[in-house]
């Protein structure tokens, strides 16, 4: 079956937000929002600020490709890997995602999710073990332009930040298991101006990415989840952190940049 879907929505850590479809010229897509050494967070419980885990993520470039690595580690001793494989663009173009992987273990290393997609074929994978019943799901799904999942959306939304234009609405598009396989069109409103951001103790912009119903957002837009993130304005825009739920339905965490 070949679906794109729209209802019911979650992002997965590591954080959330975008590129999209510019109209009309626009400026070359930066080398520099490519580079992204190891980075090390804390996982904090936003509602308490304790921390409760740590996670690291880094960018691997090689001449036409590069691959996205996350990780996050929590002291219940849970853990996930992530992967992002990019393909560069020619000529100034942005970079795609052309396959990602996000795996969920339990404290004793067995799975509990996966979200996986090849975004070449379509192809869509989304486990889940965490309850009685187990889950296997997989789909062939239409891929729209500019799909993006987990952690690599914060490639394009530096590139949007950076954009002379970007209070442009612009169309995007996320992959993620909710509970299966499913894309999502999204829309992505930037604070008009900075603000201290406290857990990290400096000031950054705020990006609030949310589900896109068209029409219908009058209706359902306030009852549907949100997440925000953070972006440093006084450092090209490099990723501070989120504020989202782990995984479908899962519990609120919030990813802050160790300084």
């Amino acid at each position: 079956m070949i679906t794109t879907r729209k209802r019911g929505w979650t992002v997965a850590v590591a954080a959330s937000a975008i590129i999209l479809t510019m109209a009309g010229a626009r400026p070359a897509f930066s080398a520099d929002a490519l580079k992204f050494p190891p980075t090390r967070f804390v996982i904090l419980n936003p509602d308490t600020g304790i921390a409760i885990g740590w996670g690291q993520y880094r960018l691997e470039n090689t001449a036409d490709s590069a691959t996205l690595h996350g990780e996050n580690h929590y002291y219940d001793d849970q853990s996930d890997l992530e992967t992002g494989e990019l393909q560069l663009g020619a000529g100034g173009e942005p970079p795609r995602l052309v396959e990602f992987d996000h795996t969920f273990f339990n404290a004793d290393g067995s799975v509990q999710r996966r979200a996986h997609l090849d975004l070449k074929s379509g192809a869509a994978t989304c486990i889940d073990n965490s309850g009685a019943k187990k889950s296997d799901q997989a789909e062939l799904l239409i891929i729209p332009d500019n799909t993006w999942a987990g952690a690599s959306i914060a490639i394009p939304i530096q590139d949007l930040l950076r954009a002379p234009d970007r209070g442009l609405a612009r169309p995007i598009h996320v992959f993620n298991c909710a509970p299966g396989p499913k894309i999502f069109a999204i829309s992505v409103k930037i604070d008009p101006a900075n603000a201290v951001w406290a857990p990290y103790g400096a000031e950054a912009i705020r990006v609030e990415v949310r589900p896109d119903f068209g029409w219908l957002n009058v209706i359902v837009a306030p009852l549907a989840p949100k997440i925000h993130a953070w972006f440093d304005p006084k450092d090209g825009f490099t990723f501070l952190g989120d504020d989202a739920t782990r995984y479908y339905k899962g519990p609120r965490i919030m990813l802050v940049k160790t300084r």
